[in-house]
């Protein structure tokens, strides 16, 4: 468990903060804080490893928002002067977004645990290691499933755009 654990942890401190050699001090760091809070509140116990990743999950993410605070000193019209747009495009990201929950909810569960495993960066070795299957087999599923979600949208978009014969 402590090896999946620390996979899972290199793997997100990478994805999100870009720094994998810190992983080990915030794992350090999760470890103290749950200990302390195991021995606070003893129900915990019972799904320990599901309580160390959400706040493994947590305290990546309140790094990663503490690292990423923008500063600035100035009037206002001397920031769009200054200035020039160089964060992400909000609007990209909550169409990406929404999107891959569209995408979530028409897969299958096995076809949500291997999208789930690609946006950590999982090898199809690792992924079909865990599904008992081949790289090969698993990633022919997953595709699978993604053309079977395209197909079910398409054909949503063609019967929305087909013209209703009750409007006669």
């Amino acid at each position: 468990m402590a090896e999946q654990l620390w996979r899972f942890a290199y793997r997100l401190v990478d994805a999100e903060l870009h720094d994998p050699a810190s992983a080990a001090q915030i794992v350090e760091k999760v470890a103290g804080e749950v200990s302390s809070r195991l021995h606070d509140t003893p129900g915990i116990d019972s799904n320990l490893k599901g309580y160390f990743m959400t706040a493994l999950r947590r305290r990546v993410r309140h790094q990663f928002m503490a690292g990423n605070r923008v500063a600035y000193e100035g009037l206002v019209s001397e920031l769009e002067i200054n200035h020039h747009l160089a964060g992400p495009d909000f609007y990209r990201e909550i169409e990406r977004h929404l999107c891959i929950e569209l995408i979530l909810d028409l897969l299958s569960h096995e076809g949500r645990h291997m999208l789930h495993f690609r946006m950590l960066d999982f090898s199809w070795t690792e992924i079909g290691r865990r599904l008992g299957l081949s790289a090969k087999q698993a990633r022919s599923r997953f595709y699978y499933e993604l053309e079977k979600v395209r197909s079910k949208l398409l054909r949503n978009r063609t019967e929305d755009m087909a013209p209703s014969e009750e409007s006669d």
